[in-house]
């Protein structure tokens, strides 16, 4: 089990949280695991952290990003 979840911790998309995590244990294992014992096990025992980008603002110029960018 724990290395299936290794492998999709690895995928590209992975999970948004740790409480979808929860969600597929119990969907995949029918195991019912607590999220302090889910974020244990992802972040210090398997050593992996979820894959969820920043979020951007939504008053960010890509136009002064690309050329910040460029001469950066």
């Amino acid at each position: 089990m724990l290395e299936q979840l290794r492998q999709r911790l690895s995928e590209r998309t992975g999970f948004n949280s740790y409480g979808e995590i929860q969600q597929w244990l119990q969907q995949e294992y029918d195991v019912q695991a607590a999220y302090a014992t889910v974020h244990g096990i992802v972040r210090y025992k398997l050593q992996s952290k979820l894959k969820v980008p920043r979020p951007a603002s939504i008053e960010a110029d890509p136009q002064l990003q690309d050329t910040f960018k460029k001469t950066a």
